[in-house]
């Protein structure tokens, strides 16, 4: 019975794919231009809200999966993921708004019209840690840790940035510069730079960041497993944590240069400099959980 699940669950997983390869394909190569927004009655909804419902919602199931692996019971996951979508949610608003300040101090009412784009894995990382912080309290009553928790959320997280990537594609944003490669997106008029707008294909640096967190999101789902022989590299707090901050913003700092609308300062791009941070920070922490581990050992 369990084998037929399996098979069932497989054919249907491999189905959802090779139908979006054959959308994708269908986007890039201009035979088929996204609509923004559909009807129901009255009411207007925009695929991109959609498509981020779509990827908390993923991200909520797992985390909810994954939950009792690490001591923490199905009720107060609910409530306290319920906080951390609120938290992220105001922190990836937050910190779009402020890299691009100028345009918002023009445009404030812009600032709500969150269905246009613009949220931040930064800030909803921020917002994120805030909320587990201000409810420590709570995490010690649990006898549980904040770095325990981290690891807990952080391939939930990923899974989100996953499917949230493809809010992008409908919005047709966060694409790369002007290119000729075989995989190029093409990109409608209206949604081009004024620089760039007699080039009509660019690199997808969306499916880009897609790709390489589907690969992130495998090596710790495998290697982050509690079953024994499986987490001898995760086998610390935090350490699940520190190498999906390592490894994302490692693709991440190399990925924003191919990026056509990042924010700069000077010349200086905000999301490459954060990337470098934070790689920087993460190194850091594994080698302290590392020094941890062996002087505890010693």
């Amino acid at each position: 019975m369990q084998i037929k699940k399996n098979i069932i669950f497989a054919t249907i997983i491999l189905g959802f794919i090779l139908g979006l390869v054959l959308l994708i394909d269908q986007v890039f190569s201009g035979s088929l231009i996204l609509p923004q927004v559909f009807s129901i009655g009255q009411l207007s909804v925009h695929y991109y809200g959609l498509t981020m419902a779509l990827a908390v919602g993923a991200g909520f199931y797992l985390a909810i999966k994954r939950a009792e692996d690490f001591g923490i019971t199905k009720t107060w996951a609910e409530d306290f993921l319920f906080w951390i979508i609120v938290g992220g949610f105001i922190g990836a608003r937050f910190y779009h708004v402020l890299s691009s300040f100028e345009y918002y101090l023009q445009n404030p009412v812009d600032i709500f019209k969150v269905w246009n784009g613009g949220l931040s894995i930064y800030g909803a990382l921020l917002g994120g840690l805030f909320v587990i912080w201000f409810f420590a309290d709570k995490i010690l009553h649990l006898k549980s840790n904040i770095l325990n928790l981290l690891d807990w959320l952080t391939p939930s997280l990923l899974l989100g940035q996953i499917i949230g990537r493809f809010g992008n594609l409908f919005n047709y944003e966060a694409y790369g510069y002007p290119t000729n490669l075989p995989w190029k997106m093409f990109v409608p008029e209206q949604f081009r730079p004024e620089v760039f707008v007699t080039a009509s294909y660019f690199h997808p640096f969306f499916l880009y960041e897609v790709l390489g967190n589907v690969l992130i999101l495998g090596l710790l789902l495998y290697y982050g497993a509690r079953e024994t022989g499986k987490a001898r590299i995760f086998s610390k707090a935090g350490a699940l944590f520190f190498s999906y901050i390592l490894l994302y913003n490692s693709l991440r700092f190399c990925l924003e240069f191919f990026r056509i609308d990042s924010t700069f300062i000077g010349v200086l791009r905000l999301n490459a400099v954060t990337s470098l941070a934070l790689v920087l920070l993460s190194a850091g922490g594994l080698l302290a959980l590392n020094y941890k581990c062996s002087k505890d050992i010693n």
